[in-house]
């Protein structure tokens, strides 16, 4: 069981690097369940690990990252690759998951280091990379060229943010 879950997680970090796709992730519903776990496990970590996080800000991310995946399905609807919806998702979430704990990672343990501004850059880099995860993850789930899943995961992360800002306007609290 143990060897089966670093297994996967050794397959969520082989996605983020970009050698592998959402063909390496078993089909199962309980693998999806997992990944859901940790994902939300990760926005509740950067809850409690940082002040400028608070529980409106995770139930927006819930919202927008929900709707990014339904963004997600449609594109393998409209490519007739609905058959790899749960690969594909469990590999966006997990690897989400892992990049969000990065991000926590490293801006609780560099910052003591580097100070507030060069932690915030790296931190917002970590962030960034889910954009070419992404497109890679969906570019191989639909068999095309990375370019095109990459203008999918840029479009749809500009839609999460208007939709961020939409429901969480900055200087409103």
């Amino acid at each position: 069981m143990i060897a089966d879950m670093l297994a996967l997680i050794k397959t969520w970090f082989d996605i983020i690097r970009l050698q592998k796709g959402p063909d390496a992730i078993p089909r199962s519903p309980v693998v999806f369940a997992l990944a859901i776990a940790m994902w939300l496990g990760a926005g509740i970590t950067l809850v409690l690990v940082f002040e400028e996080f608070d529980a409106k800000d995770f139930i927006v991310g819930v919202l927008t990252s929900a709707i990014g995946w339904l963004c997600y399905a449609a594109i393998l609807h409209s490519f007739d690759k609905a058959a790899r919806l749960l690969q594909t998702l469990t590999s966006i979430i997990g690897c989400g998951a892992l990049l969000t704990l990065a991000f926590a990672a490293s801006s609780f343990v560099l910052a003591p280091f580097l100070g507030a501004g060069m932690t915030g850059s790296i931190a917002f880099i970590i962030l960034l990379w889910t954009v070419p995860v992404e497109g890679h993850i969906v570019s191989r789930a639909i068999d095309r060229r990375f370019f095109l899943g990459f203008i999918f995961a840029l479009a749809i992360l500009i839609f999460q943010v208007y939709v961020d800002l939409s429901v969480n306007p900055p200087g409103v609290s």
